[in-house]
C-alpha cells in the first residue's frame, strides 16, 4: 500500500510539473498583451535613415574634435536640430524680420503653384538665375562646314525619315515593300551625316508627291545608340544608305549622293528603272 501511495504522489508531482511547464511555454508563445507593430511607411523609413546618418556624422565630428579641437571653434552648429513629430506635422512657417517696421512677420514656406507670389525665375544654384545664365550662354545650333545650320533637336519633331530603335526593326525589315535605311551619327562627322539625311528627305518627297506609284518607306538609325543593330547590319562607317527589300540588303551606298541621284537609285532597285552608272556592280547583292 505504501508503494502505491508513493507512486501516485510521484505521478501527481510529474503531472503538476508538466502542466506548469506547458503553462510557461504557452505564456511565452502567446503573451497576454499583443506587442505594438512597428511603424511602416515613408515617414518611419525616413526617420531611420536620418537617425543612422546623424549617428555616423556625430561619430565623425567627435573623432575630428579629438584630433583637432580647434576645427569647430567659433562656428555654428554643423547639423540642425531634429524636429519633433508635433513640429513636423504642424504647418511649417518661417519668421522673417521686417526692416521697415521692426516687427516680426510669419511667411509660409510652401507656395501654391497657382499663387501670385510664385517665383517665375527660380534660382538654379550658386546665386545664378536661369534667365541670366542663358543670356550669357545662349544655346545655338551647330553650323556645318558649308554654312548650313545643323538642328538635330528640331529635326526630331519635323522629319520625313523616321528614326527607329532595335525593337522596331523587325516590324519594318520583315515586310515585302521597299525600305530605305540611313545609318548615321549625330555628333561625329555631323556635316556629312546632316547632308546625307537632307538629300534622302528630298528624294523621298519626290516619290510622296508622285501619284502613279507607292513611295518607299524610309527610316534612320543612330549608330551610337543602336550599336548592336548597326553591327548586325555590318555598318562600320557613317553615313550609309541601305536599300532593302524583304529583309534582304540589295545595295550599300557609302558615299553622299544628291537627291536626284538617290531618286534614280530608288527607281532602279524598286521600280525596274535603268541602272545608274555610279552603282558599283561588285557591291550588288547576288540574286536569289
Amino acid at each position: 500500500m505504501q508503494v502505491n501511495c508513493i507512486n501516485k504522489s510521484r505521478t501527481r508531482r510529474l503531472k503538476s510539473e508538466v502542466s506548469q511547464n506547458q503553462d510557461e511555454s504557452t505564456r511565452r508563445k502567446f503573451p497576454a498583451i499583443i506587442p505594438r507593430k512597428p511603424k511602416r511607411g515613408r515617414r518611419s523609413e525616413a526617420d531611420a535613415v536620418e537617425h543612422f546618418v546623424r549617428e555616423r556624422l556625430e561619430r565623425t565630428f567627435e573623432s575630428i574634435r579629438e584630433q583637432n579641437p580647434e576645427v569647430f571653434e567659433n562656428k555654428e552648429k554643423v547639423m540642425k536640430d531634429r524636429l519633433a513629430d508635433d513640429e513636423y506635422n504642424s504647418d511649417i512657417s518661417d519668421v522673417d524680420e521686417d526692416d521697415d517696421d521692426g516687427g516680426v512677420k510669419e511667411t509660409e514656406m510652401v507656395v501654391e503653384e497657382e499663387s501670385k507670389s510664385w517665383p517665375l525665375d527660380a534660382d538654379v544654384g550658386w546665386g545664378i538665375r536661369a534667365s541670366e545664365y542663358f543670356e550669357k550662354h545662349p544655346i545655338r545650333n551647330v553650323v556645318g562646314e558649308d554654312g548650313v545650320e545643323i538642328d538635330w533637336e528640331g529635326e526630331v519633331d519635323d522629319n520625313w525619315v523616321k528614326e527607329i530603335n532595335c525593337l522596331e526593326w523587325e516590324s519594318f525589315a520583315f515586310h515585302p515593300s521597299p525600305l530605305v535605311v540611313l545609318v548615321f551619327e549625330r555628333y561625329n562627322r555631323a556635316t556629312d551625316n546632316w547632308k546625307a539625311l537632307k538629300e534622302l528627305e528630298k528624294a523621298v518627297k519626290v516619290y510622296w508627291n508622285a501619284k502613279d506609284r507607292l513611295p518607299p518607306r524610309s527610316i534612320k538609325i543612330d549608330m551610337n545608340i543602336e550599336r548592336d543593330l548597326a553591327y548586325a547590319l555590318k555598318v562600320k562607317e557613317c553615313p550609309q544608305i541601305l536599300f532593302l527589300r524583304g529583309n534582304r540588303i540589295l545595295y550599300r551606298e557609302k558615299g553622299i549622293r544628291t537627291a536626284d541621284e538617290l531618286v534614280h537609285m530608288i527607281a532602279h532597285f524598286y521600280y525596274n528603272a535603268k541602272r545608274p552608272s555610279w552603282i558599283d556592280d561588285t557591291a550588288l547583292s547576288p540574286p536569289y
